[in-house]
């Protein structure tokens, strides 16, 4: 290893050891080298499946932290790195991967014995020289699950190195300025943060070939003067390099030789496996594959020396079938009613990728347990059922493969989880791992059509010649690959829209966004790719008591729109999802066609785990009462401002694409393996379990409804002890404090909850329950261990805020309490591993216009002064354009539009909201406000406060901050040193408006706002709301500084404004 200077390719091995404590393969340390040498990166890394194309994470930081000069362009190093699979899962393994990374970076103490990881990390560092935890955080790492919300604090400065593991719709859609499911005005800043100084490493692109594609188009077709680095694209392949070489791009492959001769790597390349064919009557896979794994598990139960049981591993192409699979299995076991220790007994589990994420993580740890690459020797056959998910992200080693017929390039991947590690004649000596490939006859099988028949139909040729099985090593593999080149046994390619500038244009409008807005899916999965997903995530409490499960209507004033169908109060409903949002661990991610007609009680079309293939709309019969949903829509009511959205009932035909609903648990539709639309079983809520799940959100607040439910919800007393919401518990409690504690804990709720109108004081229930509190969490609810010691941390940190939510019934005359909701700060703590993506507001006024420390635990907030506030920004502001490189004008640029931002804020009705609606004391200030100091967790305080000020609804500080920097332009003795038209720009359009346009606000009442800048006193009209010259003057910015490199000078701005916020200035 060199010395203690600059990090060299040799350098990597000792990196890698540091951290897994395992040699790297020699692939993996000639890559590093190549890179380092090169200055640039492949288009495509060709590696076969189980020799760690997930380690291509740590060539990638490593390459990043030997850049000797951050601020370069021409550099191989990027800010973020960005790992794609098109799966629901979502490279878990991927994400415990990096995890291991940053754990191990981020202890000073492995720094002291490795020195390679502290040069390591000083590299990193040198990114984000400013970033106040970058000692001890180098790089921030994020899963991102559903589309809930998306904020720059997942990388909360775009100057610092950030790995994001997501999906081909997560990243494209976010890339394209269309992030599903993101706010309208958080959009420029994920364009930004995934369109420059970014490397997307995609996972077996060769489904993915739409969003590359799409990618490289837009590259070509925007243009940018920054001095940094765009978005660039590695593929990773493990079946098909055709695609690459007939487009002359750069491919990186592996020394067969040299890692046939290493002693790990070489047992995995030539890992012993046969494929076998078998026909199955028609529409009876199902049952051929029960039939296949009983039979074959049988002929290797018992042969293993070391008491091994086999494992297998099914895998279907639809989830119907999967779980008729997982059905029949666990029949089959049962009605045997084998003792443990006969043959074919066996575990049986069920693994789908739509699922919730909260409930994923259970069954996940299972999986790996019993299945994985590094699982223990059990006396226990274990079977998993599962569909495409599987293929990709699961690190899995199975003693058998049982697959319904699939493409060549599917069954390489499902093949790669068949005696992955090559060991198991090590466990069953003379025993042979046995792929099981079995077709119906079908002409067309479900999801793939003809092309996994002409797989079939090539597999029946290549297996005659081989009576014994077909040999399907992974070297096997990548000879067979020759014989499926004509692409009629591949994944077909979609067609691919052709990407023009005018459409990105339109994309790049993100405020208002035009009315004849291209669709972004086709540019992702290509034009017979469906359309969007629909996010569903279900909820309890949204329904009135007593209210039915299907649509019938009230007899109310028609211009009533408080009620929709029985039972469903669009205001109840709002009041619940207002005060604890929905979270991405929450939702399943299910195609828009299955979505509606199970909305709409119609059977739906079998779907799979992998998106491929367009929808095909059918009506089916009726399986099930209609029912409505509450989905987030614009509201032109009153009550929202801005073109907010709320939530509303909807039923089927009012369904869009990419829509994020919420559905009643009363409706069924999920069960604890995921998506299952013919279930009519209530679902399990999470919400609050995902409240506490780990977060670097500086404003992580805990909430759980009070109720009699509550013992049970948190495992004090089983689901039996507990009669219901509102009932008493049952008498009968064993002796002993700890069985007396559900007792003890009903009584202390009941009588909170009857005293709750004379302000009862919380701290005896929330210091009772954490006192009775179990130590694990309870099953089947979604907590984790990390959630469940943050739950138990913030019982035992006061004070918690009690919240009555409530509404007026439908003729005014009476006051109903729907809930209380106990709430709180979550206590600050270091994350040190990777987090899910954040979950965030809609809406960042509330977050500038309130200063919380970061550290805060009393959830207090303070007032801040204008001047202060910008003097803050700005500095803030500085410190990451000169870490990004940006030249002295630019600079000054951003760092003015910082200083300068909220100058509107001068105006005195804003003056007088920020005072909590005080006029005189907004009067007696000694200097204007840029925080108020209010709670930002208390919409009510903000309501009343703005209604007391006067402001016209809808009223923009930013426009009149814009008006005053151009009036001050106007009247500047000498000529402003940098770009005019950029300094507006960043001024209008720091909460994410100005895209082209700001909202128009009609002011009854204008006032003049009068503002002192440098040193001058300029003064606009509060009239002055919409800047007709403003469309004009972005199109011209876009093109100077290309589009994504517009969204990036914004996003300095705006995460200089956020993080300032954040940490009380």
């Amino acid at each position: 290893m060199s010395g203690a200077g600059r990090l060299r390719a040799e350098d990597f091995g000792a990196f890698y050891r540091a951290v897994h404590t395992v040699d790297p393969f020699p692939w993996q340390e000639e890559l590093t080298a190549q890179i380092l040498r090169e200055g640039t990166w492949p288009a495509l890394v060709d590696v076969p499946t189980g020799l760690g194309k997930t380690s291509l994470l740590d060539i990638v930081l490593f390459v990043t932290a030997a850049e000797t000069d951050p601020g370069a362009r021409a550099r191989a190093g990027r800010r973020r790195i960005l790992f794609v699979v098109d799966r629901r899962l979502v490279v878990d393994e991927a994400f415990e991967h990096a995890s291991s990374v940053l754990k191990v970076l981020s202890d000073p103490e492995q720094g002291n014995a490795s020195p390679v990881l502290n040069r390591v990390r000083a590299g990193l560092a040198r990114y984000a020289p400013d970033a106040p935890d970058i000692t001890t955080m180098p790089f921030t790492l994020t899963r991102m699950r559903g589309g809930t919300t998306w904020d720059a604090s997942w990388a909360d400065r775009p100057d610092r190195v950030a790995v994001v593991l997501a999906t081909v719709d997560q990243v494209g859609s976010r890339y394209f300025f269309r992030g599903y499911g993101v706010a309208p005005r958080r959009r420029s800043i994920d364009a930004a943060l995934v369109g420059t100084d970014a490397l997307l490493l995609v996972d077996e692109a060769h489904l993915a070939v739409p969003l590359t594609t799409s990618l490289r188009a837009a590259a070509r077709r925007d243009r940018t003067t920054l001095p940094l680095p765009g978005l660039s694209i590695v593929c990773l392949s493990a079946t098909d390099r055709t695609w690459t070489e007939q487009a002359g791009e750069t491919t990186f492959t592996l020394d067969v030789l040299t890692h046939q001769e290493h002693p790990v790597a070489g047992k995995r390349l030539t890992a012993v496996k046969k494929l076998d064919l078998l026909p199955a009557a028609k529409n009876r896979v199902v049952k051929a594959a029960v039939s296949a794994v009983t039979d074959h598990l049988s002929m290797l139960e018992g042969t293993s020396p070391d008491g091994w049981a086999p494992v297998a591993l099914v895998v279907m192409n639809t989830v119907d079938d999967a779980r008729a699979v997982h059905t029949q299995l666990l029949h089959e076991i049962e009605t045997h009613n084998r003792p443990e220790s006969a043959p074919n007994a066996a575990d049986v589990l069920l693994l789908i990728g739509r699922s919730r994420p909260a409930d994923r993580a259970r069954i996940q740890e299972q999986v790996l347990q019993l299945f994985g690459t590094t699982r223990k020797p059990r006396t226990r056959a274990a079977v998993l059922v599962a569909t495409q998910t599987v293929e990709v992200g699961v690190n899995l080693d199975t003693d058998l493969l049982v697959t319904q017929t699939a493409p060549w390039d599917a069954l390489v991947q499902r093949l790669g989880r068949l005696n992955r590690m090559g060991t198991m004649n090590e466990r069953f000596p003379g025993g042979t791992a046995r792929a099981v490939v079995i077709h119906d006859g079908s002409e067309r099988v479900p999801v793939y059509g003809g092309s996994a028949v002409a797989t079939w139909q090539r597999l029946l040729d290549l297996r005659r010649e081989h009576p014994e099985g077909l040999p399907v090593s992974p070297l096997q593999c990548r000879e067979l690959n020759t014989h499926f080149a004509d692409g009629t046994c591949k994944v077909a390619l979609p067609e691919i829209p052709v990407l023009q500038s005018p459409t990105l244009d339109a994309w790049a409008r993100t405020a208002p966004v035009p009315l004849n807005d291209p669709p972004v899916h086709p540019f992702l999965h290509g034009m017979d790719g469906g359309t969007p997903p629909v996010l569903i995530a279900w909820r309890s409490r949204l329904l009135d008591e007593g209210a039915p499960a299907k649509q019938e209507y009230r007899d109310t004033d028609p211009f009533d729109d408080d009620f929709g169908p029985v039972g469903q109060n669009a205001r109840l409903a709002a009041a619940w999802l207002t005060e604890v949002p929905i979270r991405s661990s929450e939702q399943v991610e299910v195609p828009f066609i299955a979505a509606r007609n199970w909305i709409a009680g119609l059977v739906s079309v079998p779907i799979g785990d992998v998106d491929i293939g367009g929808e095909t709309e059918k009506r089916f019969k009726t399986e099930r009462p209609a029912f409505n949903v509450l989905a987030r829509r614009v509201r032109d009511d009153a009550g929202q401002e801005d073109g907010e959205v709320g939530w509303q009932w909807i039923g089927a035909d009012q369904l869009r694409p990419a829509d994020e609903i919420v559905v009643p648990v009363e409706f069924g539709g999920l069960d604890p393996y995921g998506w299952h639309p013919s279930s009519t079983q209530p679902v399990q809520d999470v919400s609050e379990a995902t409240t506490f799940a780990p977060t670097r959100s500086a404003h992580a607040r805990g909430s759980l409804s009070l109720d009699t439910t509550l013992i049970e919800r948190l495992g004090i007393a089983p689901a039996s002890s507990n009669p219901g919401q509102g009932q008493e518990l049952s008498g009968a409690q064993t002796d002993g404090p700890e069985h007396d504690a559900p007792g003890r804990i009903h009584e202390t709720i009941s009588d909170f909850l009857a005293a709750y109108d004379d302000f009862a004081d919380v701290t005896a229930l929330t210091s009772e329950l954490a006192e009775v509190l179990p130590a694990m969490p309870p099953p089947g609810r979604g907590w984790t261990r990390d959630s469940w010691r943050r739950l138990r941390r913030w019982l035992d940190s006061p004070p918690h805020a009690v919240e009555v939510l409530a509404r007026s019934d439908v003729h005014g005359m009476g006051y109903h309490r729907l809930g209380i909701l106990l709430s709180g700060r979550i206590p600050s703590e270091p994350i040190l591993s990777g987090t899910d993506m954040p979950d965030w507001d809609e809406n960042d006024e509330v977050a500038t216009s309130v200063a919380r420390p970061r550290r805060n635990l009393t959830g207090a907030a303070r007032q801040v002064t204008l001047q202060d506030h910008h003097q803050a920004v700005r500095a803030r502001a500085g410190q990451i354009a000169s870490a990004l490189g940006l030249p002295d004008e630019l600079r000054t640029v951003v760092e003015d539009a910082a200083g300068w931002h909220d100058l509107g804020k001068t105006e005195h009705r804003f003056q007088v909201m920020l005072h909590a609606g005080d006029e005189t004391q907004a009067l007696l200030a000694d200097e204007p406000l840029a925080k108020s100091g209010m709670d930002p967790a208390d919409p009510l305080i903000w309501r009343r406060s703005r209604a007391q000020s006067g402001l016209p609804a809808g009223a923009r500080h930013e426009a009149w901050s814009s008006a005053l920097v151009q009036a001050h332009l106007a009247t500047r003795e000498a000529a402003y040193p940098g770009d005019t038209d950029l300094l507006i720009h960043l001024v209008a359009s720091h909460h994410g408006h100005a895209r082209p346009l700001l909202p128009a606000v009609v002011d009854p009442r204008p006032r003049l706002i009068k503002a002192d800048i440098a040193g001058s006193t300029v003064s606009v009209s509060s009239e002055d709301t919409v800047d007709l010259t403003h469309p004009g003057r972005f199109d011209d910015l876009n093109h100077r500084y290309g589009r994504w490199g517009l969204a990036l000078l914004e996003t300095i701005v705006r995460c200089a404004d956020m993080t300032v916020s954040a940490e009380g200035s």
